[in-house]
């Protein structure tokens, strides 16, 4: 895209590490070096978005670690408080802030909360907290017991993949597993799932493309997550059965 429109017009290149609501997919080991290259090769400023994966989720502090990549600006929001009071902010590189800098004047992009001392005093006592109980190494042991078990679960006639990082995590449900070829909107497979997992006291997410999306807590143990793979994979077993005699 950039070298079809030409670098000259684009100004900088927004990916998460992680897509979430797009159905966790996870990019190649080499997917976000290359990217990297590609920005500095064209003076493209590359900006991650930890919104959903920042601040410990995947096992790492922010995700872009994972392949040792830095950006030039990373959005943060949810894992910087854990979610008690709402926050959102951006990181920048010593480059990028000496240009802002470097203009004189103020410069006088905010909201009407920015910088909320309440909700910084809460981010700040959340981030004392991941660090003390070590939660961010608690979420990558428990991210890869998550992630064994749900591979278990590829057995399943319905599941065409089983993908994540850490603790966020996605089931692709397919209507044929040899071809990946999924099922028509008008099913609702994932939606049907949903609320098979959801009556036997379990929360997943529903995406668009069949994609039941999951995102436990750092402090989840794994006797819970075995109850929640457990009634994950009964539900879609139930749903597919389901299926099945309606063809």
């Amino acid at each position: 895209v950039v070298l079809d429109a030409g670098p000259g017009t684009v100004a900088a290149v927004v990916a998460e590490p992680v897509q979430g609501a797009g159905g966790v997919i996870v990019p190649p080991a080499d997917y976000f070096p290359l990217l990297r290259k590609l920005c500095d090769k064209h003076g493209l400023l590359l900006i991650a978005d930890e919104v959903i994966t920042g601040f410990g989720r995947t096992g790492r502090w922010f995700a872009m670690e994972h392949w040792n990549v830095q950006a030039d600006l990373m959005i943060f929001a949810k894992g910087v408080t854990s979610g008690y009071l709402p926050l959102s902010g951006v990181m920048l590189t010593r480059r990028v802030h000496d240009v802002l800098t470097s203009v004189k004047g103020m410069f006088a992009h905010g909201f009407t909360y920015s910088g909320h001392p309440t909700a910084c005093a809460v981010a700040l006592r959340n981030l004392q907290i991941l660090e003390e109980e070590g939660l961010v190494q608690r979420a990558a042991e428990r991210g890869a017991y998550l992630q064994a078990r749900l591979q278990e679960l590829r057995r399943l006639d319905i599941v065409g993949d089983v993908r994540g990082l850490g603790l966020v995590a996605g089931v692709e449900l397919v209507a044929d597993k040899p071809t990946k070829r999924s099922f028509d909107v008008s099913v609702g497979a994932a939606r049907r799932v949903w609320l098979e997992a959801l009556a036997n006291g379990v929360i997943v997410r529903p995406l668009t493309g069949d994609v039941l999306a999951m995102s436990p807590p750092f402090v989840i143990s794994e006797q819970e997550i075995d109850r929640m793979v457990d009634v994950l994979g009964s539900s879609i077993e139930q749903v597919g059965t389901q299926l099945r005699r309606q063809v």
